[in-house]
């Protein structure tokens, strides 16, 4: 039985009201059903439209719900980062960590695995080092899939339609023309760089680690400030980067 059943009949036992009737409203959301209207939830969980434009408005301050063009919703990059934590994560993980930690040492930098999210890159993983980078982007953070290496890295691997899609809704015109190029570029080669758009003063490499059929998609990046960068040193760390997420595309091959 779906929870908006119990709200709109019989009470679910325990939680206040407005707690029900949020996961209620999040319960409507499936991959039969993705979007949906304040109108649809409102008819679904049974209150008023004013109650759900409330309930909406707080869930979307929370990323746990996202605008869907005209009048529609689907879930925010917390919510379904959420999901794929409980569904994958923890197995993936396995796979990915041993090399995660590797580059990590051998760059003596920040190393991430990121997750493409609906249209958001998200962090969900991390080792540090010695020298340690501060960086807005941490473990659960999402950040746009045109701003940094890594997020263009799951962009360019993206399906065409998403990508596109993407691209006219979230990019600027003057600047689309530039990123199909630049994406085109990365995805011939599985790696990119990127210095200070995620983050001032950072510069980043990331490589792809997987691509799914399902649409999946996995980077692994090395972030650090750019005092620290010198050209032998970007060399180097490109290299390394580019070598485990080899390893790692190998090794996870049988997800895809």
């Amino acid at each position: 039985m779906k929870l908006g059943a119990s709200v709109s009949g019989r009470p679910a036992p325990g939680g206040t009201q407005s707690t029900q009737r949020l996961l209620a409203l999040l319960d409507q959301f499936s991959t039969d059903q993705p979007t949906h209207t304040v109108e649809d939830l409102s008819e679904a969980i049974g209150v008023p439209r004013s109650t759900v434009y409330r309930l909406v408005s707080l869930l979307k301050a929370h990323e746990l719900l996202e605008q869907a063009g005209d009048s529609r919703y689907r879930l925010g990059p917390k919510a379904m980062m959420m999901g794929y934590v409980a569904r994958s994560t923890v197995d993936l993980a396995d796979i990915w960590r041993p090399g995660l930690e590797r580059l990590a040492r051998a760059s003596r930098e920040t190393a991430q695995v990121l997750r493409r999210i609906g249209t958001a890159a998200v962090c969900v993983d991390q080792a540090e080092c010695e020298h340690q980078a501060r960086l807005s982007f941490d473990v659960g953070k999402a950040t746009p899939l045109h701003l940094g290496a890594g997020a263009k890295v799951l962009l360019a691997a993206s399906p065409a339609e998403m990508r596109e899609r993407y691209i006219d809704q979230a990019v600027p015109p003057g600047q689309r023309a530039g990123l199909r190029s630049q994406l085109a570029g990365i995805a011939a080669r599985s790696w990119a760089e990127s210095r200070g758009e995620a983050d001032p003063g950072i510069w980043a490499v990331a490589a792809l680690i997987l691509r799914a059929r399902d649409g999946r998609c996995l980077a692994i990046s090395v972030a650090m400030p750019d005092h620290r960068l010198d050209p032998g040193r970007r060399e180097e760390v490109i290299e390394q980067t580019r070598n485990v997420a080899e390893t790692l595309r190998a090794r996870l091959s049988h997800h895809a």
